[in-house]
């Protein structure tokens, strides 16, 4: 018997020693065989990973756990990929409405992807008495504050630990492992596509077009790679875990969104010289007044931070706790058998607490637009700035910059022009001391107006 579960040794009252997690020892003993019957929507990538888990693991479900797994109904848009669906008696289709609304269905397993056609399909399983876990945060994203409650209403679970982070269990962290604690803060890496193009402009010092062509080569970029440079994927995963930390509803459409496309070969060269490291991060914060600031963009860490390690296409989210402290989780954030473990860890809580009656703990009812957060616009952020002008290399330029910043009240705490062959191209790069977003906002529109500005200056926040 094999599991990716910690073992412990644990001492039977025959005075044996047993190698087996204790809650699964405690389930032994109580439990006897419960079927659940899956319905699967969705058998592109993830979807082959969940049934390849449920082969691999099921042996060790029936045996540890009493639970037997069984796919009773599945579709896809790919006849192909239905074929693949090898269960005994298995009732297959096209049309995933049909899966939704299937008697013989426990639990409805959302894995298509997609913002509003999957909600009538959670509604309708949710409407039939069905469980329902996803990997949709465009879904949840969107349409949360209409499923949650549903869900709460039916007395069902709507589960989704792989719509954030992918393999990362941030989701039952935060519900239950750090129930004691206040979540001051938390900052992620939670877009692989983008930390991976950042890393190969930092490693192979790569332009970000030829970072992207390789990320699109290597599959981990779409053709049009819009919904992940851009920001929106974070945004969304970003929307739920400020959700899920402070107990309200955070509405994605509210946030502050900004992706890497303007992220320069010259910017990641100059962060590490200034040693730092150039990440897209997903920010929330609370202040003392309990508004919440939660937003997406580029950000400049320092090289000792635990996240400007983070490399590649993983995933982390760091979090500042009250009593555990700085945490951090990191791992894949998507891919096929990632992805899929977390789908397992929802399937596998539905059951263990439905063998006892009860609902998986905690609801999501709170997700709703009569718990909306009060939120903090990305105005009021206050933090220290890197500012990448790009000029003309005459006298008086930088005191008519410096003037404006002055007259908004930003002060300077580093500058440097740096020497080029063109004249008429003279990359400038300012520091600010912490300043009021606002602030630099107005500044920045007053400077990108004079006429030795040559394009719109870049602006990368640092983040502590």
């Amino acid at each position: 018997m094999t599991s990716n579960l910690a073992k412990i040794r644990v001492r039977a009252f025959t005075g044996k020693k047993l190698a087996i997690p204790i809650y699964l020892w405690r389930t032994m003993i109580k439990r006897e065989m419960q079927e659940i019957r899956l319905g699967i929507v969705g058998l592109g990538t993830v979807g082959q990973g969940v049934l390849e888990l449920l082969e691999r693991q099921g042996a060790f479900y029936a045996s540890a756990l009493g639970v037997r797994f069984r796919v009773v109904a599945a579709s896809s848009r790919s006849e192909s990929s239905l074929g693949r669906v090898a269960y005994k008696g298995c009732f297959k289709t096209t049309d995933p409405l049909a899966v939704a609304q299937h008697p013989d269905v426990d639990v409805f397993v959302e894995l298509a992807g997609g913002e509003d056609a999957p909600k009538a399909w959670v509604e309708a399983a949710l409407d039939s008495g069905k469980h329902v876990v996803t990997a949709n945060k465009a879904l949840l994203a969107k349409h949360g504050a209409t499923l949650f409650p549903l869900a709460a209403k039916h007395g069902r679970a709507l589960l989704f630990e792989a719509a954030v982070g992918g393999g990362i269990p941030i989701v039952r962290t935060l519900q239950e492992s750090l129930i004691a604690n206040d979540i001051g803060g938390l900052a992620c890496i939670i877009n692989g596509t983008c930390n991976y193009i950042l890393t190969q402009m930092a490693v192979k010092k790569e332009s970000f077009a030829t970072a992207l062509a390789e990320a699109q080569r290597l599959g981990y970029a779409e053709a049009d790679p819009g919904f992940d440079i851009d920001g929106v994927d974070a945004l969304h995963k970003v929307a739920l875990l400020a959700s899920i930390a402070h107990g309200r509803y955070v509405d994605y459409r509210l946030l502050s969104v900004e992706g890497i496309r303007n992220v320069s070969a010259l910017d990641i060269r100059m962060a590490e010289e200034l040693g730092y490291e150039v990440k897209l991060l997903g920010v929330v914060e609370q202040a003392a007044s309990g508004k919440i600031l939660a937003a997406v963009y580029p950000a400049l860490l320092e090289r000792s931070h635990q996240l400007a390690s983070v490399q590649g296409v993983l995933n982390a989210v760091y979090l500042k706790t009250s009593a555990a402290g700085p945490l951090l989780l990191t791992g894949a954030g998507a891919g096929k058998l990632p992805t899929a473990s977390s789908v397992l860890s929802d399937l596998v809580a539905v059951a263990r607490h439905a063998a006892d009656g009860a609902m998986p703990p905690p609801s999501m009812a709170y997700f709703s637009a009569t718990n909306a957060a009060d939120l903090t616009p990305i105005d009021d952020l206050e933090t220290e700035f890197y500012l990448r002008l790009t000029t003309v290399d005459k006298p008086g330029v930088l005191s008519r910059v410096t003037g404006i910043l002055g007259d908004e009240g930003i002060s300077i705490r580093a500058l440097s022009q740096k020497p080029e062959h063109d004249p008429e191209n003279v990359p400038v790069i300012i520091l600010t001391h912490a300043a009021r977003n606002a602030r630099v906002t107005a500044a920045l529109k007053k400077i990108d107006a004079l006429d030795v500005i040559r394009e719109p200056t870049r602006v990368i926040r640092f983040y502590k």
